[in-house]
């Protein structure tokens, strides 16, 4: 009885440390069939802390026979893009539209347009905000699962 409480409490553990990264032990690269790999954001890391160091870019080839330099321009992490310039998009012409109405209409109908601009404006930040959450999430994951052949560079997903 002790053992299965204790398995169920490290099987609960394991369960909550799991990495994301892919696990590359005992596969072969297509192109040259070594199996020295090392992932994408290691790598990019490890050229990010050489650029530093030697204060210029890097020339020297070194895992998959990429420059530092080269490694940084071609494996960069993504990027979270923002809503805010679609809502703008959204909210100058619908203010417009908004103010127009009150300006022609009156009170009670600017007020309207205007509440509906302010509403339309928000829903449209917050679908956009999360439409480019999830897009940067899945570029994400799938660059954490990357691997880069050390012998000859060939990119492999884990």
């Amino acid at each position: 009885m002790p053992d299965d409480d204790l398995r169920w409490l490290e099987g609960m553990l394991g369960a909550a440390s799991k990495d994301e990264r892919a696990d590359m032990r005992g596969a072969r690269c297509p192109a040259c069939g070594a199996s020295d790999f090392i992932s994408v954001s290691d790598l990019y890391a490890e050229s990010l802390g050489r650029i530093e160091e030697s204060g210029g870019p890097g020339a020297i080839p070194r895992d998959g026979n990429f420059s530092p330099d080269e490694i940084v321009r071609k494996f960069a992490p993504p990027r979270q893009r923002s809503a805010l310039a679609v809502a703008l998009g959204v909210a100058i012409p619908l203010a417009a539209i908004a103010f127009y109405a009150y300006r022609r209409f009156g009170d009670t109908i600017g007020s309207t347009s205007a509440i509906i601009a302010a509403v339309a404006t928000v829903t449209v930040l917050m679908t956009f905000a999360r439409k480019f959450s999830d897009e940067y999430y899945y570029a994400r994951r799938k660059w954490n699962r990357l691997h880069v052949c050390r012998k000859c560079g060939q990119v492999v997903a884990g």
